[in-house]
């Protein structure tokens, strides 16, 4: 695909969102006022992560050895970033901990 072929296939997607009824402000009543707080999100949120491959082996590994050490059947990846959240948001040292890598890896270690 070109690049001008890409960029008409997304001005056309676009402009399909754009045409649904309740995508865009313009659908707000015109008494809501434009800063009325959202109504927060309860539904769960996917976020994919792409890891190396050497980094995929190193959380599978990792996950078969702790459910073997635990008893589990499993332990997913998913869950180990659970915890990690989870575990960063109750330790500060852990956030500090998080905060100084990114700080030495310039916050991203992908590749750009």
């Amino acid at each position: 695909m070109t690049p001008a072929s890409r960029r008409a296939e997304l001005a056309a997607r676009a402009a399909t969102v754009a045409a649904v009824p309740g995508s865009g402000d313009h659908d707000r009543p015109a008494e809501l006022p434009v800063d009325e707080p959202r109504v927060p999100r309860t539904r769960p949120v996917r976020v994919t992560v792409e890891l190396s491959p050497m980094e995929h082996k190193q959380l599978r590994r990792w996950c078969a050895e702790t459910s073997a050490d635990l008893d589990l059947p499993v332990v997913a990846g998913a869950e180990v970033f659970r915890v990690l959240l989870s575990l960063m948001r109750e330790h500060p040292e852990v956030a500090e901990q998080v905060r100084a890598e990114l700080a030495r890896t310039g916050g991203s270690r992908r590749r750009h």
